[in-house]
């Protein structure tokens, strides 16, 4: 077996949006960046021989990157189904999307409109949980490593290694989102990275192409020396 012996990178992207009426939806500001630029690093790196990019409605400009198998989906379940469409072993799979976590099952087919200033009541379910739905599938494969993000607003690493032992990851990447102009829909960020080893390296303060070139750098070493041991 070769030291690469992975040759396909899956990367998420962006947020999901799930409709309430014609004209409104639930969402987050994540533009797609960090996702978009990591697919760029892993397509000019030469390692992968293939580039699989899930994208949200995020900014336009990172909906779609050249020379990856592209896939433009809007809700948290048409990410999911797409993204168990694509799972493989031999494969990385990093998870930058940030999915909306409740949706409406009904959704208006008109415009709900204001009623005389009165409260708007909905009944909102949860959202599949995409990184667990793929747990049971990951175990029939050889290869794969699940790389999860979390962007919390406190308690950032706590909570972060709560989602990378609950949703059995390889490492997860902990940022704390709008503080100091960070994470969300801004072009710089600091991630710390943990590992299921409760490694841990931060990467940042920096533009998120650099921090998602040197994420990824990060990552295939780390892959390689776990790879080594084994």
């Amino acid at each position: 077996m070769s030291r690469d012996h992975w040759n396909r990178i899956i990367i998420t992207a962006g947020p999901t949006r799930e409709w309430l009426d014609p004209v409104r939806f639930l969402s987050n500001p994540a533009s797609g960046q960090t996702g978009w630029f990591l697919a760029e690093a892993a397509r000019d790196s030469a390692v992968f021989q293939e580039v699989v990019y899930i994208s949200g409605p995020g900014w336009p400009e990172y909906r779609s990157v050249p020379g990856a198998l592209n896939y433009a989906v809007e809700g948290t379940h048409d990410m999911a189904r797409v993204l168990q469409g694509e799972l493989a072993s031999n494969s990385i799979l990093f998870m930058t999307a940030a999915p909306a976590d409740y949706y409406l099952p009904q959704i208006a087919t008109q415009k709900r409109k204001k009623n005389d200033g009165g409260p708007l009541q909905l009944e909102l379910h949860p959202t599949p949980d995409i990184l667990k739905s793929i747990i049971e599938p990951a175990v029939e494969l050889e290869n794969f490593w699940r790389i999860g993000f979390a962007a919390e607003t406190n308690n950032v690493e706590e909570y972060a290694l709560q989602k990378l032992q609950a949703k059995q990851l390889d490492f997860i990447c902990a940022n704390q989102v709008f503080r100091n102009t960070s994470g969300f829909g801004t072009n710089r960020n600091t991630l710390t990275v943990i590992g299921r080893d409760q490694s841990r390296q931060i990467i940042g303060p920096e533009n998120k192409k650099t921090i998602a070139r040197q994420l990824l750098q990060y990552i295939l070493e780390s892959i390689r020396a776990i790879a080594s041991d084994l």
